[in-house]
């Protein structure tokens, strides 16, 4: 992890100020992430030995020129979807469901993603410029509409087509609550389809 900038305690106010609606609508975050490019929390799953499936992340993120100490331009959402490793064909029904259910969750056309353990996969973000929001509140609720429009997603998963999300896990404890259990839990209370 790299040193913290001057910034992070004011992003840690906003991550406190949105976790218990990450934690009741999405699921209980798993880690944080900090380096030059994002800092952001998340949800992350995996499966057998395919290990990192996919992920739901939130937090803050640099996709313009290069800034010094740790200046994001955006903030908002994503999810991540790992396409090499063990078992390309689930990782590419698992980008295709992300893809097509998501569509309309984007703000932004869907990335290439590397990470430092060898990973590739897609992006797909739902993010704003930092300098369009007038106020921390504004930040918030801007990532509560994000959180909320995300949790949509969770009665597809719970339908679990192809059986495409049978034996995928939290990836960290508890290990064994499924992907399909935490998606029923959270979709009581949302419209099926």
């Amino acid at each position: 992890m790299l040193n913290k900038d001057s910034k992070y305690e004011w992003r840690q106010s906003i991550f406190r100020a949105i976790k218990p609606f990450f934690n009741e609508k999405i699921g209980r975050l798993t880690h944080q992430k900090i380096s030059e490019d994002w800092h952001f929390r998340g949800l992350a799953f995996v499966r057998d030995d395919m290990t990192y499936v996919f992920g739901f992340n939130v937090g803050f993120f640099k996709k313009g020129p290069e800034n010094s100490d740790y200046d994001y331009d955006f903030v908002g959402m994503n999810v991540l979807v790992r396409t090499n490793g063990v078992n390309t064909s689930l990782r590419n029904k698992y980008k295709d469901f992300f893809q097509f259910h998501l569509e309309k969750w984007l703000l932004h056309s869907e990335l290439e993603y590397t990470s430092f353990r060898g990973g590739i996969g897609i992006e797909l973000p739902r993010i704003l410029k930092l300098e369009s929001f007038k106020s921390d509140e504004e930040i918030i609720d801007f990532l509560k509409d994000s959180i909320g429009r995300l949790a949509e997603i969770w009665p597809y998963i719970a339908s679990n087509p192809e059986n495409v999300f049978s034996h995928v896990v939290r990836g960290n404890p508890p290990w064994d609550e499924t992907i399909i259990e935490l998606a029923l839990k959270k979709a009581s209370n949302i419209y099926k389809p």
